[in-house]
């Protein structure tokens, strides 16, 4: 047997040997399928062998494979790499191979075989070294380039959202039913804060608060959803290599702008820097996967299964709830040639779809006009999802005909969805409202306990418009005072126990509105407030204070006389009956002439119950002499309610003090 081996062998020599070198060809291995089989470009951990060996073929000019010639193997930088043999003979299918190990600092490694008889006919292999546990190197790079590119987002978009001010909130507050307007604002709001999530999560709130209703919203969502595509078209200029150069300027530009008016613009300039940084790291974070057939396979597999892809753009966009960060990512992938736009398409597709959790979660426990809201989002994204789907290859060919490189034609893709959506829906927008109220899941039976109806977290990042929702409570909270102090004379007129007791419950209610509006306020003042809002703030809350004051004396101190007359069947006199009504009648006015002024910002009627303070207070020592003259005349009735009497002239005055005080906090108010 061994004999026959030698024997063997010494033929395979002899027929290399009958072949001469100039004869000869090297190749790095292919398969059956002509793909490359050689180990080249693969991923190699220093200090370790690579999984799989460098295999190279040597055949005759005719492809004819030759065994038995000798293979040189040496790194270009012997200082970079090991190998195991720096010479292998041919086997029977003329393939040689080796292994080798990288060795020193992370980077590329140059491996060349050559056919040893002839030096110059060689191939070069290369290898991307990386230090050990590289993945988690990868993972954490990734997650770090995505924060960083999310945060970006964020931070340039308070920064336009505060350098835009009130105008942004008047904008949507202003809107009309006509559907082109209200696209167009849709278009440039989101421009502005960079995001239709952001944008469709602040319709929802102001149709919570009672703003907006959903005729109003549907066309701005439409716009919405376009503006979000022009932030993807911004980075698909690929600025990342002067994204530090943004990153440093803004930096500097904020600290010499200080307290500056003109320091939110810096704030855009620097999160913008932010945003490309991000997707440099990710880039850089993804370089190596470019190494893994399974990595490439997987966008290759959403190409082919395109439900997959969409699924991936639904979940991802739902945990970091921007479509924007979605695409962008799909850029990073472009830029570095792991994706195409046949890849990408379907996850296109899931990302538009997946913008809809977010206004879902927006407007859960909100007002049926907020749900509506964000099932009409809900109801424009599926449609045209599934649209999108039935059409992705006629769809994918059309944008890809456009021309441009791999990420271009991304953004260009996402932009061409959401303008077909809006040519679609735009004239349809009259019978989807019908139909979006019939879709809409009914609001549940049942009184909904009472609370807070406008004041939603979700609106601090917009300072001006959490602002007005305090405002609307306030009106709100200032409303049910008015009420309780309306129906306080009856109670006490008519001996009418159950009314005592419900305007008693009716102070719990502003209690309720007082210990929501105040932490409020207490988070809102957390938030980089500017020009006047910290003002505002101190004087909405003056305001409640005053009103949950009054509530007190009504519902504790007048309402205890109420019960004590009751209990004791007291009588006032007419006289002294007659003057706490005209005290009341005073009272009531100056509140009256109190909210008025805080619901026009009428800084007349504010000044008007100010000076009512003094009025009032002279009416009240008027009043509380004529009882006097009363008791001193032997009246039987003003004896027996004296101290009730004289404490409910001081509760009203008490009263009254509080409702002028909120003139005075209107007069405060910033113009």
């Amino acid at each position: 047997m061994r004999r026959r081996l030698v024997i063997a062998a010494l033929a395979l020599l002899a027929a290399a040997a009958a072949v001469p070198a100039a004869d000869l060809r090297i190749a790095k291995a292919t398969d059956a399928l002509g793909a490359d089989d050689s180990g080249d470009r693969q991923l190699a951990v220093i200090g370790r062998d690579i999984r799989r060996p460098l295999v190279v073929q040597v055949t005759t000019a005719r492809g004819q494979p030759v065994s038995g010639v000798r293979v040189s193997f040496e790194p270009v930088d012997p200082a970079t790499a090991a190998i195991d043999r720096a010479e292998s003979a041919t086997d029977l299918q003329g393939y040689a191979r080796c292994v080798v190990r990288p060795t020193g600092g992370a980077g590329p490694r140059y491996v060349a075989a050559s056919i040893a008889a002839d030096p110059a006919r060689r191939v070069t292999f290369t290898l991307q070294a990386l230090p050990p546990h590289w993945w988690l190197i990868a993972l954490l790079g990734v997650a770090g380039g995505i924060a960083l590119f999310l945060f970006g987002l964020r931070f340039s978009s308070r920064g336009l959202q505060k350098a835009a001010g009130a105008r942004l909130r008047q904008m949507l507050w202003s809107l009309t039913g006509n559907r082109f307007m209200g696209m167009g604002v849709g278009v440039f709001v989101t421009a502005i804060i960079q995001s239709s999530t952001a944008t469709t999560v602040m319709l929802v709130s102001l149709a919570n608060a009672g703003l907006i209703g959903l005729g109003q919203v549907l066309g701005v969502v439409l716009g919405a959803d376009i503006g979000t595509t022009i932030t993807v078209q911004l980075i698909a200029f690929k600025l990342s290599d002067y994204c530090l150069v943004f990153v440093a300027g803004g930096f500097l530009a904020m600290v010499a702008a200080g307290k500056r008016p003109w320091r939110y613009y810096p704030q855009i300039v620097f999160g913008f820097g932010l945003i490309f940084y991000g997707m440099k790291m990710t880039a850089d974070a993804l370089e190596p996967m470019k190494a893994l057939p399974w990595f490439l396979d997987l966008f290759a597999g959403m190409a082919d299964l395109p439900l997959l892809g969409i699924l991936i753009g639904i979940l991802f966009t739902l945990v970091i709830r921007s479509s924007a960060a979605t695409i962008g990512i799909l850029l990073t992938l472009a830029f570095q040639g792991l994706v195409d736009l046949r890849a990408a398409m379907p996850v296109i597709i899931g990302a538009n779809v997946g913008t809809c959790g977010s206004a879902l979660l927006a407007a859960w426990g909100g007002t049926s006009e907020a749900a509506l809201v964000a099932w009409g989002h809900t109801v424009f994204k599926l449609i045209a999802g599934i649209a999108a789907w039935l059409l992705i290859a006629p769809f994918t060919q059309l944008v890809a005909g456009w021309g441009g490189p791999a990420a271009r034609q991304i953004a260009n893709a996402h932009t061409a969805f959401n303008l077909f959506a809006a040519v679609l829906f735009l004239p349809l927008l009259t019978p989807l409202e019908r139909l979006i109220r019939k879709l809409a899941p009914a609001a549940p039976a049942g009184q909904k306990a009472f609370g807070p109806r406008y004041l939603d977290e979700r609106v601090l990042d917009t300072p001006s418009l959490a602002i007005g929702s305090v405002f609307r409570e306030i009106l709100r909270m200032a409303d049910l005072v008015r009420d309780m102090l309306a129906r306080a004379l009856e109670a006490l007129e008519r001996n009418d126990s159950q009314l005592a007791k419900q305007l008693i419950l009716e102070d719990d209610k502003l209690d309720i509105l007082e210990e929501a509006i105040t932490p409020f306020v207490a988070k809102l003042s957390q938030e980089d407030l500017s020009g006047d809002q910290p003002s505002r703030g101190v004087e909405l809350l003056y305001i409640v204070n005053d009103l949950e004051h009054i509530g007190d004396v009504i519902s504790k101190d007048i309402m205890g006389h109420a019960g004590k007359k009751i209990e004791q069947q007291l009588v006032f006199s007419e006289d002294g009956l007659q003057d706490i009504r005209d005290l009341h009648r005073e009272t009531v006015k100056t509140l009256e002439t109190a909210i008025a002024a805080l619901a026009s910002g009428d800084r007349a009627l504010a000044a008007q119950a100010l000076a009512r303070k003094d009025e009032v207070h002279a009416m009240e020592r008027l009043l509380y002499k004529r009882h006097l003259d009363r008791l001193a005349q032997g009246y039987r009735e003003s004896q027996e309610t004296s101290a009730i009497h004289l404490d409910l002239l001081s509760d009203l005055e008490r009263i009254n003090f509080h409702a002028s005080q909120i003139g005075a906090a209107v007069l405060s108010l910033p113009k």
